[in-house]
């Protein structure tokens, strides 16, 4: 499916098409049509739909590239800007995302750099991770059925758009780079980096919520709190390299007041995509209501946040600041 004429011009002279906002309490600054999503230059376009090759070219068009999520905190902004402007909801998005060139290999289209795989980009369908259509689906997309996780499909497939100005993703810094160049800090015993934070998984021992909170303490440090996508990444990574198939507890909870999430210092649990995974009944965590208010890492859902009771026994993740 290609886009036609009258859906261009549509997008270009109405502003509901472009359903953006701009953020007047920002320094950034968007050449229009582009406009600031958490900081981003994006355009999130509903009656812009079409095969992902038709659309990659109207993002070019615009002086832009399908949005790549090189950080996957752009995926937290996406799906939040998604949430508050209901108008956008009914579609699911197309990504610069794809493995056309080499099955299985995901690149950005943008730059050709890797995609980061498994948690916390990817959705879970049916116990299994995505991608999973193989040779027959090539290309990303954010899907409006999965809590907008990225799921491969077919890149003939109609799907809305989300262009990011290649303008700013030009003056961005990569994450390898930055990597590269910070000095690496060092953690006390028996805390180690994972990524950029000092944690410790202890999967030995299980406890309920509170008795690990007084084991983290003790240690001279907190339960651990998880705030960036990337550092969920990071901590995925060092889990499955090290054979970890416990739930793990986090330090969130809504003890003090139902649905308010927050750390132990009171600050926010970051909500939605891309920390809380999928219940069975394909709800988005956290589901269990009054009855399970401590936060955790799940392992049969490839440790997305859930919420469960805080009396379950599990092993926990505890941090040192330093």
């Amino acid at each position: 499916m290609e886009l036609s004429r009258v859906t261009l011009l549509l997008f270009l002279t109405s502003p509901l098409g472009l359903a953006v906002a701009e953020n007047v309490d920002s320094n950034i600054v968007c050449d229009p049509p582009f406009r600031d999503i958490g900081r981003h230059c994006l355009v999130i376009d509903t009656s812009i739909i079409g095969t992902w090759d038709s659309v990659r070219q109207f993002c070019r068009n615009l002086g832009g590239e399908l949005v790549n999520m090189h950080d996957a905190n752009i995926l937290h902004d996406i799906f939040s800007f998604i949430k508050e402007n209901p108008i956008l909801d009914s579609e699911s998005y197309w990504i610069g995302a794809y493995d056309i060139l080499d099955e299985g290999k995901w690149v950005w289209s943008y730059n050709n750099t890797h995609v980061r795989m498994n948690t916390p980009l990817w959705g879970v369908q049916s116990g299994h991770q995505e991608p999973t259509g193989g040779v027959y689906e090539n290309c990303a997309m954010l899907n409006k059925d999965y809590h907008y996780y990225v799921f491969d499909d077919n890149c003939d497939q109609p799907n809305a758009v989300i262009c990011a100005s290649t303008k700013k993703m030009a003056e961005a810094q990569p994450e390898e780079e930055e990597k590269d160049n910070t000095p690496r800090r060092e953690c006390p015993s028996p805390f180690i980096m994972i990524g950029n934070v000092c944690l410790l998984v202890d999967a030995l021992k299980e406890n309920p919520w509170s008795e690990q909170q007084m084991i983290c303490s003790a240690l001279g440090g907190h339960m651990a709190r998880i705030e960036d996508a990337n550092d969920l990444g990071d901590l995925y990574d060092y889990l499955i390299a090290n054979d970890v198939r416990m739930d793990l507890w986090m330090g969130g909870s809504d003890l003090r007041m139902e649905d308010d999430w927050v750390w132990e210092n009171n600050a926010k649990v970051p909500m939605g995509t891309p920390f809380w995974g999928q219940e069975t009944r394909g709800m988005q965590e956290p589901a269990g209501g009054l009855y399970e208010n401590c936060l955790s890492l799940s392992s049969v859902d490839f440790f997305y946040f859930h919420d469960d009771e805080c009396q379950r026994m599990k092993g926990v993740v505890c941090q040192y600041d330093i």
